[in-house]
C-alpha cells in the first residue's frame, strides 16, 4: 500500500485536511478542490476531471467533495445531483478500472424511522440524501470500490467551514441563545477517527457500504452538553427544544444512528464511544 498516489477530492473542505494528513502514511497525497488545492478542477466539469486523471493517473480517489448544505440541497436539487451524483460519476468513469474509489457519504440516506439503521435500510427523506445515495450507486460502479457513511465533528481547518462540535464551542460562550435538538440522534465520529477508519479500510482492501460511525448514539442535545462538560462551556444560554420548532428547515430523518457492527467485524476492532470521541475534541 505505500507508495501509492492519492487524491483526496474536496481537500479544501471540512474533512479534507483530516483525510489528507491521515493518508501521508500510504503514500504521495494530493489535494483537488475548485481553488486552493494541488489541483484546481470543478467535479462536475466532465472533460476537466476526465483530463485531470488522466494526466495524474491516482492510485486512489478519496471522494470527499459534496453538496452538504441539506436546505440548500432542497431548494435546488439539480445542483445537489450534479454535485452528489453526477461528479462522483466524472470520477468514476475517469479512473482506471485497477484504480481504488472511496466515496465519503453520510447517514441521511436512512429513513425516518427509529434507528440503529443497518446497511440496506436506506430510504432517504430529502433531496440531500436522495443525492448521496445517487452518489453511493455512481460509485459502487466502480470495481472494488467503498462507501463510508458517516456524520462528522471536530475542529474545523478550513476558514468560513463550522462543524456541530465548534458551533457549540463558539456559540455557549456567547451570550446568545443555543438552541440543541432533543429530537434528532446521531452517531458522529471525530473527522481524525474517521480518517484513521478510512486508512485501516484501505490497508484491509475493504469494498462495498459501511456505517462509519461510534458505537452508540445521542440526541444532538446530548452531545452539545457533552461538549459543553469537556470543554467547561456555560449551559445558562442553552435551551431544550425540537427541530420542528424552526420553521423552514428542509424534512431530516430524527434518528440518523447507525449500527456499526458490518464495520466492525470487518475491521476487527470495537468502533469508539461518543464519549471517547468528545474527548479528543
Amino acid at each position: 500500500m505505500n507508495g501509492k498516489t492519492i487524491l483526496v477530492t474536496g481537500s479544501t473542505g471540512l474533512l479534507g485536511p483530516y483525510l489528507v494528513e491521515a493518508l501521508q502514511g500510504l503514500g504521495r497525497v494530493f489535494g483537488l478542490a475548485r481553488k486552493n488545492a494541488d489541483i484546481c478542477v470543478d467535479c462536475t466539469d466532465r472533460e476537466a476531471v476526465a483530463g485531470a486523471l488522466g494526466a495524474f493517473k491516482p492510485d486512489i480517489v478519496v471522494h470527499a467533495a459534496a453538496m452538504t448544505d441539506v436546505d440548500a440541497c432542497e431548494r435546488d436539487p439539480d445542483a445537489a445531483f450534479a454535485l452528489n451524483r453526477d461528479a462522483v460519476a466524472n470520477v468514476r468513469d475517469a479512473l482506471g478500472p485497477r484504480a481504488g474509489l472511496v466515496l465519503i457519504s453520510t447517514d441521511q440516506v436512512y429513513p425516518d424511522r427509529p434507528g440503529p439503521h443497518r446497511e440496506g435500510d436506506e430510504d432517504p427523506v430529502n433531496v440531500y440524501g436522495q443525492s448521496k445515495l445517487a452518489g453511493e450507486l455512481a460509485a459502487l460502479g466502480h470495481p472494488g470500490a467503498l462507501v463510508l457513511r458517516a456524520n462528522i465533528f471536530g475542529p474545523s481547518r478550513t476558514p468560513g467551514r463550522v462543524s456541530l462540535s465548534d458551533f457549540f464551542i463558539q456559540a455557549l460562550p456567547s451570550g446568545q441563545p443555543v438552541k440543541m435538538f432533543c429530537d434528532i440522534f446521531f452517531s458522529p465520529l471525530h473527522m481524525a477517527t474517521l480518517a484513521q477508519v478510512l486508512v485501516l479500510a484501505l490497508e484491509r482492501g475493504l469494498c462495498g457500504v459501511f456505517n462509519a460511525g461510534c458505537r452508540e448514539g445521542a440526541s444532538k442535545r446530548d452531545f452539545g452538553l457533552a461538549v459543553a462538560a469537556h470543554k467547561g462551556l456555560p449551559l445558562d444560554r442553552a435551551e431544550a427544544c425540537d427541530s420542528t420548532d424552526l420553521p423552514g428547515r428542509a424534512g431530516r430523518p430524527k434518528d440518523m444512528r447507525m449500527d456499526v457492527t458490518r464495520l466492525e467485524k470487518a475491521l476487527g476492532m470495537s468502533m469508539p464511544t461518543l464519549s471517547r470521541e468528545v474527548e479528543k475534541l
